[in-house]
């Protein structure tokens, strides 16, 4: 009997150290898999949750994980947005503007921003670089952006827009012009632009900027996911961004904050849409190849950088309030003055 139950406890004390040993490999395991995911900046839903999502038609040529991490980390189930919800508004808003810019594909020669052509931006080198064209201005053009942290995000955006840019052909600086990863960032809104001047003094200036702190302060952080990547009927290659379920934050309500903190700004903003969420990554300024299709180019290298770049997420803390002294300086490297003007979600 001594010998039974000697025998028995030998077994239970292996068992445990069995499972002692399993729970440790689990954890570790469990561990990198999070470390993984957070490197990566990834939303992630597990292969094993099922997926009962309806997906609007929107989405259709999206890659099956992008739509899945997208399903799982906007506000709704899908099958509310077609019953027109309020809360759903801008995130429909958003997903239908991003297909349709898609859709609409690029066409050479056509403007590229702000009313400008690529020979109004850019000048060709004798080496056969681009050369930005700074255009001072008398009058400079203010604005409020909100600046992607530089990290891991945007260092991601970047790499992959050139790595897929090289793929398709393009050289960048000869035939695309990449946006300088360290002021990637969202237009929102315009105090003054160049075909809308309003010259302030420099007690008007500090009036607008108090207006614009006194506005951001109640506001909170947006908490956004990349949902598609396209490139415009002018070139540029722009990520489009969603709002996460988590946010407090939300587009839209910046803009309308910001009109009433800037009733004397232009009526007919440079982003006229009150919910865009968009980032400018590239701007494409010729052709790879003679006689290339670059619809056709365009339309592939956005699906490939979609595939890529679906799902990654970002938290937008708070705005700049810049002074651009060059046309379009934050996209063509020129002087730009800011003021950093944090969201305080109401709080001193």
């Amino acid at each position: 009997m001594a010998r039974g139950g000697g025998s028995s406890r030998v077994r239970r004390r292996r068992a445990c150290r069995r499972c002692a040993a399993l729970a440790c490999v689990l954890a570790c395991a469990l561990g990198v898999f999070i470390g993984v995911v957070r490197w990566t900046h990834k939303a992630f839903v597990a292969p094993w949750i099922p997926d009962t999502h309806r997906y609007p038609s929107e989405w259709r040529g999206l890659p099956r994980k992008c739509r899945r991490r997208l399903a799982y980390r906007l506000p709704v189930d899908f099958r509310e947005m077609r019953l027109g919800a309020a809360n759903v508004q801008g995130t429909i808003a958003r997903t239908m503007t991003y297909e349709r810019m898609y859709r609409d594909g690029f066409h050479r020669g056509a403007t590229t921003t702000q009313s400008l052509s690529v020979d109004d931006m850019f000048a060709v080198g004798v080496d056969g670089k681009l050369l930005p064209k700074l255009t001072p201005l008398e009058t400079g053009v203010r604005a409020i952006v909100m600046p992607v942290p530089v990290g891991a995000v945007s260092r991601t955006m970047h790499e992959k827009t050139v790595k897929h840019l090289r793929a398709f052909g393009f050289t960048p600086n000869v035939d695309v012009y990449l946006q300088d990863p360290n002021v990637f960032h969202f237009s929102v809104f315009h105090a003054s632009h160049h075909l809308e001047e309003h010259a302030v003094d420099a007690d008007e200036y500090r009036i607008e900027a108090q207006s614009i702190g006194n506005g951001t302060q109640d506001l909170c952080p947006i908490d956004a996911i990349l949902e598609r990547v396209f490139v415009t009927t002018g070139g540029v290659v722009v990520a489009g961004w969603n709002v996460e379920k988590t946010s407090r934050g939300e587009p839209s309500q910046l803009r309308r904050e910001l009109r009433q903190a800037l009733p004397n700004a232009p009526q007919n903003q440079l982003v006229s849409d009150l919910y865009i969420l968009h980032t400018t990554l590239a701007r494409i300024v010729g052709a790879p190849f003679p006689n290339a299709d670059g619809n056709g180019i365009a339309k592939r290298m956005s699906q490939a950088l979609t595939d890529e770049l679906c799902g990654l997420e970002l938290t937008l803390a708070g705005v700049w309030f810049v002074e651009e002294k060059h046309k379009l300086a934050l996209a063509l490297r020129g002087t730009v003055d800011k003021v950093e003007m944090p969201f305080r979600c109401g709080t001193a």
